[in-house]
Order: structure tokens, then C-alpha cells, then sequence
């Protein structure tokens, strides 16, 4: 058994969870027989339940090489302190975890609210998947909010998300990833500005979906769409506002940073209607979301530009993307092609 500096308890508690499918019966005995899911451990900025899930990704990948696996077999992890999770069910059993622990008496508000702030944090490596949505709002609902993960950190779980968020779109070139962490981004947003948050899920909740009309929001009193002719840039469907692609119970949303979230309890007061401008995209079905990028490079300075697409079950299509990198930041745009 591997110790984390919590107690035999929950140091058995948290290897039992962290890696493959959760044994609930065998976590109820260990609670039973004292084990404290809100133990305080020997680090500052952990706790039992977000020890756990940190590191749940590790069975998406065929390379994981912690320097304690050199000499691994991995089709035989029996034992190891650093066992791959391979459990099929990651995000679904992340989600079943956190359930368990606030069932059985998890206080997010720990600590001033540490507790509930290392967990969220500690999401951001525990999958890539759309299960992060749901495990947040997990926390959410049990009042988990925004702040330093430790008395002595600056590090916030919301700057966190988009920092990898940024870093799947434009690095790791993983733009489903990067939209998937927007969607997160965004309920972070909708608390901080007294919003319901609980409305709002990735990008493929759209697929299936009818769209019936395109609202613009704009803050500014520059035309919603417009062309862009530079020496170095030229495109027309520029835009700066937010874009709301309307179904028949929510919106799929679109910013000036081409990224993709939807939301069913979102306000659309103030927008203008600007639906003919996407012939073919409105009364047509969505049928799915396709990604592609691509790079520019100034000097010895590369930039991803994501590319997002979505196809319609008519065939009809309309991608999206940005300037970055080709322009000021005045001059910052997103962009949309109808094909």
C-alpha cells in the first residue's frame, strides 16, 4: 500500500479508488471501520478525495512513462504503487466516485472552501473527456466555488481549466479537449456573474438538434458581420459578437474565439436576429462536429488555428476559425465559411 500521509485508512481508501473500477462495498467496510473521507493530510493543497482524482486519465494512454514504470510490465500492474487505470468507464466511474464521497459526508467547504477548490482543480488532469461537465457540476451543486487550492497557492481551479483548455486547442492540437474545457470555462463564468450554470454542456449535446434561428449578441455598435482586408488578411464573416445557434430547448453558442459550448438556460435579450446570413444552416439538422487546424508561422513563432465544422444532415456545412497570429490583437476575429 502506497502511503499518502492521511492514515492506514484512508491511504487504503484511496488506493482502492484511484485505480480501475470503484469497489464501493469494499470503501464502505474501510469507512465503517474509521476511515475519515475528510481526513487532513501531511500537504496543504490535497485532500482524500481530490488525491483520487488526480491522475484518473492514465489508461487513455498507451504512453505513460513515469520513471517508476521503466521496468514495468504493463500487462501486469498487480501491486504497483503507480498502476495504470485500466478501467473502460473512467469519466463514468469519476463521477460515481465523487458521489460516494459526498453521500458519505465529503465537505467541499473544508478548509475555507480548500476542499471543494482541490477537487475542481484536480479535475482538470482526471479526464479529457465530457465527463469533467458533469463532475464539476457534482461539486458545484455541493457548493464548490472558485478559489486558491491552498492557503499559500495563487493558482485558482478556474485559471487552471483555461490554461488547458488553451493548451489542448492550440498545443496538443486536441480542439474536441478544447471545447469540452470551454464548456467548463463557462460555468466558472456563470457563477462569478450570478448565472445558472447547471443549463450549460459541451458542444455535442447540439448534434440532433433543429436549428430554428441565429441570434447575435454584440457589446459594441460595430456591424455584427464584416470583411477584413489587410495586406495579410483577407476574410469576410468576421466577427466579434456571440453567436447563438437556437433549438428548441437551448442554444449552441460560438465567441469571437471560434469555441463551441451549448447552454439551455442561457438569456438571448438583445440580440438581433441575424439568421440569413446561414442559408442551409437554419431549418437544417446538425448532423455532426468535425475539427482540423492550421499553423502559422511568424519567425520562429508558431500559432494553431482551430477550425471547426459543423455538418448538417442536409450535407450542408459551415466551418469556423480565427485570425490568431495573423493579425494584431485589435484586430483579433473570428470567422465563418459556408460550403
Amino acid at each position: 500500500m502506497y502511503e499518502y500521509g492521511y492514515g492506514r485508512l484512508e491511504d487504503e481508501l484511496i488506493d482502492l479508488l484511484k485505480s480501475g473500477a470503484p469497489d464501493f462495498p469494499a470503501a464502505e467496510r474501510l469507512i465503517r471501520q474509521g476511515a475519515d473521507v475528510n481526513a487532513v493530510g501531511k500537504a496543504d493543497d490535497e485532500n482524500v478525495l481530490s488525491q483520487i482524482l488526480e491522475g484518473y486519465w492514465w489508461s487513455q494512454y498507451d504512453d505513460f512513462d513515469s520513471d517508476e514504470c521503466d521496468d514495468c510490465e504493463k500487462e501486469d500492474c498487480e501491486g504497483c504503487n503507480l498502476k495504470i487505470n485500466k478501467n473502460p468507464n473512467l469519466g463514468q466511474s469519476m463521477c460515481e466516485i465523487i458521489r460516494f464521497f459526498l453521500s458519505h459526508g465529503f465537505d467541499v467547504n473544508k478548509k475555507d472552501g480548500c476542499y471543494g477548490a482541490q477537487c475542481l482543480y484536480a479535475l482538470t488532469l482526471a479526464t479529457h473527456d465530457e465527463y469533467i461537465i458533469e463532475a464539476s457540476k457534482l461539486l458545484f451543486d455541493a457548493g464548490a466555488r472558485n478559489r486558491t487550492i491552498s492557503y499559500n497557492s495563487d493558482e485558482t481551479p478556474w485559471d487552471f481549466i483555461g490554461c488547458e483548455g488553451s493548451f489542448q486547442d492550440t498545443c496538443a492540437k486536441e480542439h474536441s479537449s478544447g471545447n469540452i474545457y470551454e464548456a467548463v470555462y463557462q460555468m466558472y463564468l456563470a457563477i462569478e456573474e450570478g448565472r445558472p450554470y447547471d443549463g450549460i454542456d459541451y458542444y455535442e449535446k447540439a448534434v440532433g438538434k433543429k436549428i430554428l434561428k441565429v441570434i447575435a449578441v454584440s457589446d459594441d455598435d460595430k456591424p455584427i458581420f464584416y470583411d477584413m482586408d489587410l495586406p495579410y488578411f483577407k476574410k469576410n464573416n468576421c466577427f466579434n459578437s456571440k453567436l447563438y445557434f437556437v433549438y428548441e430547448d437551448g442554444v449552441l453558442i460560438t465567441t469571437e474565439y471560434a469555441d463551441f459550448w451549448v447552454d439551455s438556460k442561457v438569456s438571448l435579450d438583445g440580440g438581433v436576429d441575424v439568421s440569413e446570413h446561414f442559408p442551409g444552416i437554419v431549418g437544417g439538422t446538425v448532423k455532426q462536429f468535425s475539427f482540423d487546424s492550421r499553423d502559422i508561422v511568424d519567425g520562429t513563432t508558431y500559432y494553431t488555428q482551430p477550425i471547426t465544422t459543423i455538418e448538417m444532415e442536409s450535407g450542408r456545412k459551415v466551418s469556423f476559425s480565427i485570425n490568431f497570429g495573423e493579425v494584431n490583437d485589435d484586430e483579433r476575429a473570428a470567422f465563418f465559411v459556408l460550403k
